[in-house]
């Protein structure tokens, strides 16, 4: 400030204001031009900006998108947006406000002549600011201001979309939330500010009611089809859902035959595999409609999954089919069509005749193949027999070693292959019984980690990461899974009875603790280095935030992963055996250098590894539930969906619940 010459000194806005930068931005899309995660922080700067100034009584007055100030639209940098122009903001007191100030459209409806009003006349600007967000476009209802208040007044709003179209589900019905022609009705920034610190804000997408469904398959790779199956025999019927555009594509088209038992979608064909121990092939068109298979195939047992496997050759690849029976059908294809030949992997006879298993031994049970993975850039194949994992050479198509996870009666129900820290490649898996989730390097088949995924409030909770050897093991032939010393992850017994379920034993030198299903990691974060483009993490990380609101004693308004819900002790005997459903995980998912574990509840635990200069960890850095589907209850293994789009450009989660 200068009084001679009397002038302002002010910051200049790189990037001109916020209207501006969305002009621009929106010719190249429909819906949130800015991307997920840009639109998601200048949200939340915004409502900081707005709790900041109602704390000191203020009422902006005049917010819109002229307003906003851009300083930069790099999603990692600090501060993005600031506000601006507070010419005709008021001092609020306990009695409100006067002044008819303000922009039509942006305007709330209660500022008229001789009314008073009060600090949720600025939210409703922030739901027209939103809807710009959104659409790219200003909150048009006409060209004159006593038309747009009238329009106002009557509840009519702009039109956006539907909420798979938008795909922004918690934003938009903020927004909307917001515009309300009723104050009372709209939240507090200060609220807001807190709805928004949970991740699961801007990574929940939309929510598409499918109807009763039976089973459902998503693609491999990239693509985003997936196909549910309802029924069997004449009324056997598919439905087919776009998830990256939330559109069905085929609804319930009738295709006879019957239930089916899996699928898999590899280039133009179509493999699916029914009760009746038949697979057919067929090849797609536009998913509709499935006439006559291609090819039908017989097999020994009823296929429980598919994995395709690519091999040097060109348009060549490899389908191998699990069986109910533990065999593997290792199936060569040729553009398209599988050759007369169909070779079968023994898994019984490889544990007694390789790795010395006894045919008493409870490994030697007819285990369901649950679970594949291609491994080691192709060249083996892990999968699942019971307690064990067994690996698969693909030059050979031999089995040639075998991994001990867990203890049976456990069985391996899911496994994925991702990358660590520093690039090495390690295999995640999960079971049925214990509930816990193992980590294996893949080039070493050294257990690295171990974590129990039954825990009430994970948010937070740390598990070590054993370092690597430096030479890999020979081929171990040994029956019985090894324990391994030391003060490790390994230093937990994991027993399960019917009588007494599961029970976690956690061994010290003079001590055994026992852990309850209900136990959980109170350790503090510590500060490590990871992606900070990888991670769905809160806006409000410790240096995002670009106003100092003075409203930190509110944080624990809305704490995502905060403990209030009745712990197992304070639950009768039935009430506990349904709460350790609802944390029993179902699946892995590997987005990106993050695990993804969802589980029966309906919430997913999102683990990533950490490296600092002592050791390196894993650590659970959000919990994303979708309180839109709290209503449907336990969501069963079959229900479950998350779909993710691998942050092309936008360094995006997406995620999407589909019933």
């Amino acid at each position: 400030i200068s009084i001679h010459p009397l002038c302002f000194a002010l910051e200049l806005a790189p990037l001109s204001s916020l209207n501006t930068v969305l002009s621009e931005n929106a010719r190249d899309s429909s819906f949130i031009p800015l991307g997920h995660m840009l639109t998601q922080k200048i949200a939340y700067q915004i409502a900081s900006g707005l709790a900041y100034l109602h704390k000191k009584n203020i009422i902006f007055c005049d917010l819109k998108s002229d307003n906003i100030l851009v300083w930069s639209l790099d999603v990692k940098e600090h501060i993005n947006i600031k506000l601006s122009d507070y010419g005709i903001s008021r001092q609020s007191f306990h009695e409100g406000a006067l002044g008819v100030e303000g922009t039509p459209g942006y305007q709330a409806p209660e500022i008229r002549p001789r009314i008073v009003y009060d600090e949720k006349v600025d939210m409703f600007s922030y739901g027209m600011v939103l809807y710009e967000l959104l659409s790219g476009q200003r909150p048009a209802l006409g060209h004159h201001q006593l038309q747009i208040a009238k329009k106002l007044s009557k509840g009519i709003r702009p039109v956006l979309g539907q909420p798979e179209e938008v795909q922004f589900r918690r934003l938009q019905a903020l927004m909307m939330e917001c515009w309300d022609t009723k104050p009372e009705k709209r939240p507090l920034a200060l609220s807001v500010v807190s709805q928004m610190k949970d991740p699961t804000f801007a990574t929940f997408m939309y929510e598409l009611c499918c109807g009763k469904q039976t089973a459902f398959f998503s693609s491999q790779g990239q693509e985003y089809t997936v196909v549910f199956w309802d029924g069997k025999e004449e009324s056997r019927n598919y439905t087919v859902v776009n998830t990256e555009k939330g559109l069905m594509e085929v609804q319930r088209m009738c295709c006879p035959g019957m239930k089916v038992s899996c699928q898999l979608q590899v280039q133009r064909s179509l493999w699916t595999a029914t009760e009746d121990q038949k697979i057919y092939i067929y090849t797609l068109k536009g998913m509709c409609p499935l006439n006559t298979p291609q090819q039908a195939l017989d097999t020994p047992a009823v296929v429980t999954c598919f994995l395709a496997v690519p091999v040097i050759k060109k348009n060549s690849y490899l389908v191998l089919a699990g069986l109910a029976d533990g065999l593997v059908a290792v199936f060569p294809v040729v553009r398209g069509t599988p050759k007369d030949s169909c070779s079968y992997l023994c898994s019984h006879t490889a544990n007694r005749s390789k790795f010395s298993i006894a045919d008493e031994d409870a490994r030697q049970n007819p285990y369901p193949v649950k679970a594949m993975e291609v491994v080691n850039s192709g060249s083996e194949v892990w999968y699942s027999n019971g307690p064990g994992l067994l690996v698969i050479d693909c030059a050979s198509l031999e089995i040639c070693r075998r991994l001990e996870p867990y203890m049976a009666p456990s069985m391996v129900t899911s496994v994925v292959c991702s990358s660590e820290g520093r690039g090495e490649e390690v295999v995640w898996c999960l079971d049925d019984k214990a509930n816990s989730l193992v980590m294996y390097h893949s080039t070493t088949y050294q257990l690295c980690a171990r974590y129990f995924c039954g825990v009430p409030s994970p948010l937070r909770d740390m598990f070590p990461v054993r370092p690597l050897d430096t030479e890999p093991p020979a081929a171990s032939h040994t029956a019985n899974p090894k324990v391994p010393e030391g003060d490790s992850i390994a230093d937990v017994s994991i027993m399960y009875s019917e009588e007494l379920g599961t029970q976690i034993l956690i061994h010290q030198e003079s001590l055994t603790d026992y852990c309850s299903m209900s136990s959980y990691s109170s350790s503090p974060p510590r500060q490590a280095a990871r992606s900070p483009s990888s991670l769905p993490s809160s806006p409000a990380s410790s240096s995002s935030v670009p106003f100092s609101t003075d409203c930190e004693d509110s944080d624990m308004l809305h704490m995502p992963g905060a403990a209030s819900d009745r712990s197992e002790h304070d639950l009768t005997p039935m009430d506990g055996e349904t709460f350790s459903q609802h944390l029993q995980a179902v699946k892995i998912l590997a987005v990106r250098d993050l695990i993804w574990v969802p589980r029966r509840g309906g919430d997913v635990i999102v683990i990533g590894l950490e490296k600092d200069s002592e050791a390196q960890r894993g650590r659970v850095i959000a919990v994303l539930k979708a309180r839109e589907l709290t209503p449907h209850g336990i969501m069963p293994v079959s229900s479950v969906k998350v779909c993710w789009a691998g942050w092309p450009v936008r360094d995006m989660v997406y995620m999407a619940a589909v019933m």
